[in-house]
Parts: C-alpha cells; structure tokens; sequence
C-alpha cells in the first residue's frame, strides 16, 4: 500500500474537512493482530484517488490496540496498516462500537468481527468478490495451459460470464436486503448501466448511438450526489475521472454543462461541492488536450471570481484568477496578441501585419536541445508545403545574442520570418504567450485567430488537415 499526498489545494480540503471534528469520543473500534505486538500501526483514510495517515496506533504485547474517534468523523472507509504490505479496510459508518481480530498473515481471510453489522456485511463481500475472482482466474489459466482450439474458447467464456452473473446477483441482493449498509452504497457507485439490447435502425443495423445516450444517462443511476462518503472510498474518484475523460463527448462546451450541472448536484454538500471545483479545477487546468484550458478559465469564472470558494484563502483564490486571466487570451479562437520586433535587418516587423492564410509562431533559442530536433522537422515541412496551405512562419528568437542568432539562422537555413524577441516594440513574449520553455508552436488563421498551439513539429501538418476539413460556422 502506498499513503499519497496528492497535490497542495487537495491537502486544504482534506485539512479542513477534518478541522471541523469535534466533541467527546464516540467511535470506540477495538483491534487485535495476532502475530504482532508492540508495533507501530497507522490508520489511513481513502480520499480522491490516493490514502492519507489520520492516526497512529501502538500495539500491546498482545497485539491489541483501541481507536478512539468523535462522533462527526467523516463516515467512509478506512484502512488499518500493520505495514506497507499488510493493511486491512474497515467501515466507520453507522457502528459506533465494535471490535475487529484478524491475522497478519491473512488480515482479509481470518477477519473476525464483532458487534459492526456493517464490517461483517462489507467482509462477506470482500470474500464473495474474490473467491469469484479466483474461479475466473482458475478458468483462464485452465484455457491458456490446456492450450485447446480457438473455437473452445466460447465455453471457458460461458463459464466466465455464470461466474460474473453470480456476482452481479450477489451484488444486487446486498443492496436489495441491505440498503442502508455502506456495502449498498458502495456497490451502487461502482455500478455501472448493462445495455441488453441495441435498438435496431430502419435498415437492420443496431442503433449505437441510442446505447450510447443510454449508458450515459443511466451512469451514475443510484448515486446520490450530495453523501460526501463518496469522496472517502477509492470507487468515485476513478468513476468521476471515466465519466469525463470517456463518457462525455470530448468538447470543451460539452464537458462545461457537464461541470456545471454536477457540481450543482453537489452543491447542497459543502464538502462534495469543494471537491468538485477541485477536481474540475486541476483535471483541466493541467490538461494535455489542446483547447481544454477554456474549460479551467471556465470553472475560475463561475465558482473562484464570485467568491464561491470560501475554503481556500484570499491569497490563493486570487492566484487561481490571475492564472486564468492570463490564459484567457490565449484561448483557442482569440485573436493572437500582436508581437512588433526586430528582423536581421534591423526593421521592425508587426506580425499582425503579415499576410498568409495560416501563421506559425515559433518561439525558440540557438542552445535548445528539443529545438534543434524540431526545427528540421519544420524547415522541411515549411519547404515541401508553404504553397499549398498558404503558410508563414513568424519565428521569435529568445537568446539576446544578436550574433548567436544570427549565426543559428544560417547553420539551420531558417529561411522565413526571423525576429529577435529581446528587441520589441510590445510587451514582453513571455508573459505574452505564456512561454516558460522552448519550442513552442502557435498557429493562426488568416484573422490572426488561434487556432491550435503548443504542437509537435510532427503534428503541423496532420492538424492543418482536419482543421481544414472541418465544417466552419457561417
């Protein structure tokens, strides 16, 4: 098992979750380990996607110990940990007193528990889950050792589909019988939509796009938006990040209603709601897919400007802004802030003013490993293409050696629009264009709009090709 630390702004909800706990002890959870004794143990908590150390606990010489908690402890699962390879979950949920003996070899198997219906409930599922895990792997090592003819695969896969509806039943029936467990719980957000039957098109094909719309609108079928136990098992993260990454159409106006109308859902749980802001905030903030940084200026527009996130501080609230403000210019569709700068022959050229269907902004240095591997992916590119889309390049230098430049220019045969960017007329490049590192490629359309940015030097070509393929608004 390994406790994680997530990132700074995940560590400030969590701190301030637990902050609120208060009042006399009202969790009183008895523990004993056979086989270990006067050992340091810990008790983690699952939060988003990773764990996190709540308490530590001694053993005795009997390999006992007590954890004690207030009554308002945040309900959810927890973990045990002995060591790093030995750690058990149990439930804080409705139970308030109630002991667990295990064995160290085996904490899961030779769990005892007494007095938490809960834990007895969640262990019996946890036993069910993998003994039927183990038939199926039984089955499929049965498959690859006997080694028979591809046409005997169906009956190993019958097999494995009885199995797996086994499961299901058994799922089903613990949240029929048991509704207001947290195995019920549990099981319901992990589930998922079955679609049994496409329906059919007039010309006998099955109609996908229906099951598709179905599977999305049955996603999240029995969760319940506003029980932030949620958060405190490692089922929801993992969902959340599917639903969006998945199971959204990958657009960002798409994925913003999405955003919105979730954390709506949330918003009654102060706790679930700070954690989607959180979620939508760094998901889409650090996002590698050109263009979705419109969704974290989005998400800094609607909950951080009007103040709606009370829990982080006046200081890094503003931070969040000014990161977004700085990105909004360079969004996917604004007009490219203008660069006037110095050409090698010492004229000042306005890249606003060039004329070419579509502009490529190279931001580079001579001394630049990846610069130098890129660079004749371009020239090459530029040479074999610049008719046919109509392409200029408008490449800004960042080096302040004017003979270094220059030198660079010849050797590489950089044969297109060369500036120097140390020598502008307008505001400094960097915080212009948000350039940290170089390379850097920008491209514009004729309107001087952006239309794509940060690609590889591989992928110009490949873009300009859907871009222009692509059905335009009138």
């Amino acid at each position: 098992m390994k406790l994680t630390r997530y990132s700074v702004f995940l560590l400030i909800l969590i701190l301030f979750s637990f902050s609120k706990l208060s009042g006399q002890d009202n969790y009183v959870i008895k523990f004993k380990i056979n086989g270990k004794k006067d050992t340091t143990c810990m008790i983690a908590y699952y939060y988003s996607n990773g764990t996190y150390i709540k308490d530590t606990l001694d053993l005795d010489g009997s390999g006992r110990c007590t954890y004690k908690a207030p009554s308002d402890i945040p309900k959810g699962l927890y973990v045990f940990v002995i060591s790093d390879k030995i750690y058990f979950d149990f439930v804080i949920n409705n139970d308030h007193k109630f002991s667990m003996e295990t064995n160290a070899s085996d904490p899961t198997n030779k769990m005892v528990i007494k007095d938490s219906p809960d834990n007895q409930l969640f262990y019996q599922y946890l036993r069910y889950n993998r003994s039927k895990f183990n038939e199926i792997q039984a089955i499929q090592d049965q498959y690859k050792k006997v080694g028979e003819p591809k046409d005997s695969a169906g009956i190993y896969s019958t097999k494995i589909n009885e199995i797996n509806k086994e499961l299901i039943k058994f799922k089903l029936d613990i949240v029929k019988k048991h509704p207001e467990s947290f195995t019920a719980f549990m099981i319901n957000a992990m589930r998922e939509p079955e679609i049994t039957e496409f329906p059919t098109l007039p010309d006998g094909r099955k109609d996908s796009t229906a099951a598709y719309q179905y599977y999305k609108s049955h996603f999240w079928e029995g969760v319940n938006f506003t029980d932030d136990r949620l958060l405190r098992t490692p089922v929801f993260h993992n969902k959340l990040k599917k639903y969006f990454d998945n199971i959204v159409i990958q657009q960002t106006d798409s994925i913003i209603i999405e955003i919105d109308a979730m954390i709506e859902k949330c918003r009654p749980n102060p706790e679930m709601f700070k954690y989607l802001v959180w979620f939508t905030t760094y998901t889409y903030e650090n996002s590698e897919i050109m263009g979705f940084d419109k969704i974290f200026v989005h998400v800094v527009d609607k909950y951080y400007v009007p103040g709606q996130t009370t829990w982080i501080t006046k200081d890094i609230n503003e931070k969040i802004i000014k990161k977004a403000n700085k990105i909004r210019p360079l969004l996917i569709g604004e007009k490219a802030p203008n660069m006037i700068m110095l050409d090698t022959n010492n004229q000042l050229i306005s890249m606003h003013n060039i004329k070419a269907k579509y502009l490529m902004l190279l931001f580079w240095d001579p001394d630049c490993s990846h610069c130098k591997q890129e660079i004749p992916v371009i020239d090459t590119f530029y040479n074999e293409n610049k008719e046919k889309y109509g392409l200029e390049i408008f490449a800004v230098c960042s080096d302040t050696s004017v003979v270094k430049w220059k030198t660079a220019l010849k050797m590489k045969k950089m044969n297109w629009i060369n500036v120097d960017g140390p020598r502008s007329v307008t505001e400094d490049y960097h915080g212009l264009y948000d350039i940290i590192s170089t390379p850097v490629i920008y491209i514009l359309n004729e309107r001087k709009e952006i239309i794509a940015k940060r690609l590889a030097a591989s992928k110009i070509g490949f873009f300009l090709e859907n871009y222009i393929k692509k059905p335009r608004k009138p």
